[in-house]
């Protein structure tokens, strides 16, 4: 009942805000009111990749009051919510050079990162290798909108076929050594342990929607 009732009222602020994550079109906040409670009045680091209008930052913006948030887009030309809490970067999600300088600017770690950018699997991937390694221990990964990934294929190079892969890397320790506790790795197997093998906890699907934690 409790997760139910977080449903709602985030629903509603995703609503007020104008946001395509409510139950209106794509109806995210089953997932994110499962996901962010925990974090909910905490001061956070919080990163979206995709502006557009603005109606996420608004909606975050209510939904975290103690967070600080930023947004990064290719353009803000489209933003009509402007705010003085939130801070708009202007960088390409899909330039390894350009990620890099907004390191330098913020350099993290974050609590929470969701890509709402572009959706093709370049800008997808090279995100998630540039910042994921920016997600504090504890902190979460956000995928949305993977519908697309199946448009152009879900072959080598997409992003479903990199998340499925990621499955793998979460069950080496255990394939290896048929116990599941990821806290204690035989010395056998440091040497093949890699940074996702080592550092990623969980990955989680919802309809459209991956979610992957940082041990």
């Amino acid at each position: 009942m409790k997760l139910e009732n977080e449903y709602r009222q985030l629903d509603e602020m995703a609503k007020e805000a104008g946001t395509d994550k409510s139950s209106q079109f794509h109806d995210y906040m089953h997932m994110y009111a499962h996901e962010f409670t925990r974090f909910k009045d905490l001061p956070i680091r919080f990163l979206e990749i995709g502006l557009w209008e603005g109606s996420s930052a608004k909606l975050w913006e209510n939904y975290f009051p103690n967070a600080e948030l930023h947004f990064i887009d290719i353009s803000l030309d489209a933003v009509k919510f402007k705010s003085g809490r939130s801070h708009y970067h202007r960088y390409n999600q899909e330039d390894p050079e350009d990620l890099q300088r907004f390191l330098e600017v913020v350099p993290g770690p974050f609590d929470i990162i969701v890509d709402d950018g572009g959706h093709t699997a370049r800008q997808q991937l090279t995100s998630f290798s540039f910042l994921f390694p920016r997600v504090s221990s504890g902190g979460i990964y956000v995928i949305e909108d993977l519908h697309s990934s199946y448009w152009g294929g879900t072959g080598p190079g997409s992003t479903i076929h990199f998340l499925k892969a990621l499955i793998d890397q979460v069950n080496f320790i255990g394939a290896r050594t048929g116990r599941a506790s990821q806290e204690e790795v035989p010395q056998e197997v440091v040497s093949e342990m890699t940074f996702y093998r080592s550092e990623i906890r969980s990955v989680s699907f919802s309809s459209s929607v991956a979610v992957i934690e940082r041990r």
